[in-house]
């Protein structure tokens, strides 16, 4: 089984089926595993999109609850050292370096749909893909 990182974007990008989330899926049923982090800012998404009224609350529950069955979900802290050295020398904010750190401990592919954070990625020597 192949494994790679989700971040935060993709994984929102796969549970809320925004566009291009079939991508994402072909890389989750190879294997992904993801920091805790990614389940909070998920979380944070669907709330967004619950007072839009574009999920219902139930259906939010649900996806969440979802996500350790799809992914991998790996404690954060141990990668907190890694991810502060990159931010502060890329500038880039620590939500997404943590990621950049768990890919390159595992050396694994970064799965991203962002952009800064896909070059960052690649500067750290990280291969991204952007999707």
């Amino acid at each position: 089984m192949i494994v790679k990182v989700i971040d935060s974007s993709s994984l929102i990008k796969y549970v809320a089926r925004e566009e291009d989330w079939e991508e994402v899926e072909e890389h989750i049923r190879e294997g992904c595993v993801t920091v805790d982090l990614a389940v909070k800012e998920t979380a944070n998404a669907l709330v967004k999109k619950m007072l839009k009224n574009e999920v219902d609350p139930e259906t939010a529950k649900e996806i969440l609850d979802h996500i350790p069955r799809i992914v991998k979900v790996k404690p954060q802290q141990e990668h907190l050292s890694k991810a502060l050295e990159i931010a502060a020398k890329h500038g880039l904010p620590i939500y997404d370096t943590i990621f950049i750190a768990l890919s390159g401990s595992m050396d694994a592919s970064l799965l991203t749909s962002d952009e800064r954070q896909a070059e960052i990625s690649r500067e750290c020597g990280v291969k991204a893909i952007l999707l």
